[in-house]
């Protein structure tokens, strides 16, 4: 259980606040195409960095953890004048931030320094991938011709002062460099075994995991005889896997380790994730009915309901 972080909320009921400047921005007034945009990808990267701050994935298929969503979702509050000033706060009441802190106040603090790092030079290093991704799809909207900068501002509160980070062309190009170098990373993922492939040199398989895309890997000649036993079962495999540039998805992964997993085990991760009717549907690969007549009973009319039922209910006994 992530531990309640003691962190006073701002005098001003406001945790962020975006600044947006260019020759397309009047006073107070902003595109709803570039608002919209901000707003998304703003709320983007708060949630991949508070994951990073929980210790949790930040590249991953489905939503974010409902902790999260209920500590870290925000609420666009105001637009003030100058340029165009968007004023957020924690979508919740300020009393409760006031009473135990927010895990939303810690996760603007930290991006405000990673922007700041990333601007003088990237000192940072320890960026997670979902962080870099989310802070790229943020700096591109000052690729437009109608914004020009964005500065992340944590307004000042008790105990610390005011910070400015800015995102500009020159550190979206240091993001855009960082996400196209080539890189590495341990991944454990749950899934079906599936098209396994034998042949010297490269022996190859496919995971298929209950949510997102199915996951290519490689294997060593030792483990032919393991992954031809656990064919067609549910799995967890762990291993290195290389990062594709520009995406925060794994392109192959070599395996290390596999196990068979009890089927109740598979997915069991996304209990507590709050899907969708449609998510959980393509987890457990549902598809929609295609007539009424589908619900009907397949009970043949010599079948006797009541011995029926009342096999089921001693059976329950």
């Amino acid at each position: 259980m992530a531990k309640k972080r003691q962190i006073r909320g701002p005098a001003n009921n406001q945790v962020l606040q975006l600044r947006v400047d260019g020759p397309g921005i009047r006073s107070g007034r902003i595109p709803i195409p570039e608002l919209i945009t901000i707003c998304q990808e703003m709320q983007n990267a708060i949630s991949r960095q508070a994951e990073a701050l929980e210790g949790r994935k930040t590249t991953h298929p489905g939503p974010v953890a409902s902790i999260i969503r209920r500590e870290c979702t925000l609420e666009l509050v105001g637009i003030k004048g100058g340029c165009a000033t968007l004023q957020f706060d924690v979508a919740k009441p300020q009393a409760t931030i006031m009473e135990i802190g927010t895990l939303a106040i810690e996760v603007v603090d930290e991006l405000a320094a990673t922007i700041k790092s990333l601007g003088n030079g990237g000192q940072k290093t320890d960026i997670a991938p979902g962080v870099l991704r989310s802070l790229y799809n943020l700096g591109a909207v000052v690729e437009s011709s109608r914004i020009s900068s964005l500065q992340w501002i944590v307004p000042r509160r008790t105990g610390h002062r005011r910070t400015l980070a800015e995102i500009t062309k020159p550190v979206l190009k240091k993001i855009a460099a960082k996400l196209s170098k080539p890189r590495k990373a341990s991944l454990t993922i749950d899934g079906i075994l599936d098209m396994s492939d034998f042949k010297p040199p490269d022996r190859k398989c496919r995971i298929d995991p209950p949510l997102g895309i199915p996951l290519d890997c490689t294997f060593d000649a030792e483990k032919d005889d393991l992954v031809l036993r656990l064919m067609r079962r549910p799995v967890r495999v762990s291993g290195e896997a290389d990062i594709q540039p520009f995406t925060d998805r794994p392109g192959a992964l070599h395996i290390q380790t596999i196990q068979e997993l009890p089927a109740l085990e598979l997915g069991k991760g996304l209990f507590f994730s709050n899907l969708s009717i449609r998510e959980l549907a393509s987890s457990q690969d549902v598809k929609p009915l295609k007539g009424v007549s589908e619900l009907a009973s397949s009970l043949e009319d010599e079948d006797d309901v009541d011995s029926i039922l009342e096999e089921i209910y001693s059976s329950r006994k």
